[in-house]
């Protein structure tokens, strides 16, 4: 409050307000997987895995997570969907480059056949 502000002016002490951070919840329907799950679940899978790496302070994954809800419930059975936190999975972030989030990779055959970095329609997910 007022008083600390006071009370800092007077030693001398220059004050720096915290730099805001936005965090916005994982609000996802769909799985996640981490580092630990990574092989069995997207690499070793028979179907063709779709993973959103995303950060819970980025707004524009928001929206990303709504997509991949969506192309999860339509593709049941023939794609398998999972989000993963980059600030709590480094090393797989790193393993695959990501450098900015969101980006949606998808894997078959344990491979990444494609990739698609920041918000996009639908269609551009599933072509």
């Amino acid at each position: 409050g007022s008083a600390c502000k006071c009370l800092r002016r007077r030693s001398g002490v220059r004050c720096q307000p915290p730099p805001l951070r936005v965090v916005c919840l994982h609000d996802s329907n769909t799985p996640g997987v981490t580092r630990w799950t990574w092989d069995d679940t997207v690499l070793k899978s028979e179907c063709p895995v779709l993973v959103e790496f995303y950060a819970k302070w980025c707004g524009p994954c928001q929206m990303v997570h709504r997509v991949i809800d969506e192309t999860a419930r339509e593709y049941r059975g023939k794609l398998k969907c999972f989000v993963l936190d980059t600030d709590d999975n480094l090393k797989v972030a790193e393993t695959y480059d990501i450098k900015a989030v969101p980006v949606v990779l998808l894997f078959k055959n344990g491979v990444k056949r494609g990739t698609i970095v920041g918000t996009m329609p639908k269609e551009f997910y599933v072509a």
